[in-house]
């Protein structure tokens, strides 16, 4: 593409006026596009002189409720875990996302705890099952 492109609040004079960082984020915008919409925009830009187009991109990072403008703007915890899952994803979801430092999950309850569970729910009804027939045969 040539002339004129504004992108960020800044104006370049086509994409080599641009410097690398600025024109990788611009062709990641680029590429989100669809075929079908990235055809229309570049048959509209080469078609037709004078065409303006303006695209104001606005990140709002929500965590528990609460926003951020910006990755510097969160806490530093946050940030880390943000990071992290954004290289997670950058890199096609390889590798787990989760810090090594997690809690690990409660123990699952094998068959062996829940069976001794089972039993000790069973002595105790019929522990109580008894009690209640003596007292029924010692009231009279």
């Amino acid at each position: 593409m040539s002339g004129t492109i504004v992108f960020d609040g800044q104006t370049y004079d086509g994409l080599d006026g641009m410097p690398p960082d600025v024109r990788a984020r611009y062709q990641a915008i680029l590429d989100a596009l669809g075929a079908e919409d990235r055809a229309k925009l570049e048959a509209a830009m080469g078609g037709a002189a004078g065409i303006r187009i303006n695209t104001t991109v606005r990140r709002t990072i929500r965590v528990n409720g609460k926003d951020y403008d910006s990755v510097e703007a969160l806490p530093a915890g946050i940030r880390e875990a943000y990071e992290r899952a954004m290289a997670h994803r950058e890199s096609g979801g390889a590798g787990p996302a989760t810090p090594a430092a997690m809690p690990s999950p409660p123990p699952a309850i094998d068959a062996a705890d829940d069976r001794r569970g089972r039993l000790v729910r069973v002595a105790l009804l019929a522990a109580v099952a008894l009690i209640v027939v003596v007292w029924l045969l010692t009231r009279r």
